[in-house]
């Protein structure tokens, strides 16, 4: 096989750091569900969870609000910073977009495992909230449950720093795979 110096780093390189990437897939699922599960069940009182997510939701469209305004005050200012590209050739056929009923519906799975599976990760936070309330609720019998849980959550948060100490070859991997600039 005849792989020249440029693909040589493509070949056997970026295949590492696409692991690295694969690897970090795989444990998100686990560490969201089992993190959401255990702060829920850390409140141990429903009422206080309501209150922490209402504050949440306005603390999300106060920021989300805020870095609307930032983009749009730096897009305006750089408005003829940048040359205009010519869209005379281009089309675009926008899908018809879902109803806010079927957005509402949407965030409630059918499924536990194909959420997890497709990393539908607001179908995921709905399970880990459904499922902490339950412990909750059942208290003292859902007590070997919730020590199943953290023991879970300590598991993946331990593969998940094997795996971060790894990321600065990984990125050297990512990178020396990219397209090579000639000078």
């Amino acid at each position: 096989m005849n792989i020249g110096k440029a693909s040589l780093a493509s070949y056997y390189l970026k295949p590492i750091g696409t692991i690295f990437l694969n690897l970090l897939k795989m444990v998100v699922v686990p560490i969201v569900l089992t993190s959401i599960i255990s702060g829920v069940v850390s409140l141990k009182d429903i009422r206080k969870i309501g209150t922490i997510g209402v504050k949440t939701i306005i603390y999300y469209l106060f920021t989300t609000a805020f870095a609307i305004i930032i983009g749009l005050a730096i897009a305006n200012v750089m408005k003829g910073n940048f040359t205009v590209l010519s869209t005379s050739d281009l089309s675009y056929t926008a899908s018809e977009s879902a109803g806010i009923m079927d957005t509402i519906v949407n965030i409630f799975p059918s499924n536990l495992i194909a959420p997890m599976v497709e990393t539908s990760m607001l179908q995921i936070i709905v399970i880990a909230l459904f499922i902490g309330f339950a412990m909750v609720i059942a208290g003292e019998k859902a007590e070997s449950v919730v020590k199943l849980n953290d023991s879970i959550s300590e598991v993946f948060m331990v593969i998940m720093s094997m795996i971060i100490k790894t990321s600065p070859i990984a990125v050297f991997c990512l990178c020396s795979g990219a397209t090579p600039v000639i000078l």
